[in-house]
């Protein structure tokens, strides 16, 4: 489990379930009120509802924010807002089973979250434009624990250790 390649395919498994980086041109969506949402990452026949308020013309405060696609319910994100973006904590829940528990800058993991895989796997620990970056620890759903520093989604430490695959 110390080899180059495994640590290699355990941060790409991580990093095909976390949101993909920052876009370029983001859009913006507007909910059922016509209250305007920055889509960092716009995909065809996407619409999107808010629970929350609207300040010039963006949303804002605390909520549910429902994405669909062709009609059908996908990703929920439930938390704070800002000048359309999703910013400060909230909680982003993927149709997959995966979900992000967290911070949020401009719409992208920032700062201390837990990210829980569909297949079991959990990250926790910092985050950096909706990667894991800064120390964090990775749970395989079989229990190994990578402990140590990630830089822009890779692992970048020799630490590892086995534990009681219910801790986190």
């Amino acid at each position: 489990m110390n080899s180059k390649f495994t640590r290699i395919a355990l941060a790409g498994a991580l990093l095909l379930a976390i949101l993909p980086a920052h876009a370029e041109d983001e859009k913006f969506l507007l909910d059922q009120n016509g209250c305007r949402i920055v889509n960092p990452f716009p995909r065809a026949e996407e619409t999107a509802t808010w629970t929350g308020g609207c300040k010039d013309g963006l949303v804002d405060g605390t909520g549910v924010l429902q994405w669909f696609q062709s009609g059908v319910a996908d990703e929920k994100y439930e938390g704070e807002m800002r000048r359309g973006y999703a910013e400060g904590k909230g909680t982003q829940s993927q149709t997959d089973g995966g979900r992000y528990e967290g911070e949020w800058k401009e719409s992208r993991q920032e700062g201390e979250g837990t990210y829980f895989s569909a297949d079991g796997s959990v990250y926790k620990g910092g985050w950096k434009n909706g990667k894991p970056h800064g120390f964090g620890t990775y749970r395989t759903p079989e229990g190994r624990v990578m402990r140590g520093q990630w830089v822009d989604g890779e692992y970048q430490s020799e630490q590892q250790k086995d534990e009681d695959p219910n801790k986190t």
